[in-house]
């Protein structure tokens, strides 16, 4: 009998435990035309810049946007190719970013380019 009892108040402390750091969401939606695409070759981090880049954030620095170098490298390729054809073409994209929190770099956290 006592371990029932014993188990149920192990599982229900567990639940109460606290879960750790907050992590990236994605909450937002912005579109334009690429103005600037930056890329370095110590990181594999990709910094770009919108026509109509955010002024404000309440974290991170607005000045740019960043796809995150702990991005899987498949993904991250990914994004940058849609990137640079957007750039190159002149076509509008639309970027799915974390508008609250969770910087990249310092920067806006891109978890979208469409």
């Amino acid at each position: 009998m006592k371990k029932p009892l014993i188990f149920m108040l192990s599982f229900i402390f567990l639940l109460a435990l606290p879960t750790g750091p907050a992590t990236a969401v994605y909450n937002a939606n912005v579109s334009g035309k690429i103005s600037d695409l930056i890329t370095y070759t110590d990181g594999d981090y990709i910094y770009f810049r919108l026509d109509n880049q955010p002024a404000t954030h309440p974290t991170c620095n607005p000045s740019f946007f960043v796809i995150d170098g702990a991005t899987p490298a498949q993904r991250i390729d990914r994004l940058y190719s849609r990137a640079v054809a957007a750039k190159a073409s002149g076509e509008t994209v639309y970027i799915g970013y974390d508008s609250q929190g969770d910087c990249a770099h310092g920067y806006i956290r891109v978890h979208r380019v469409g």
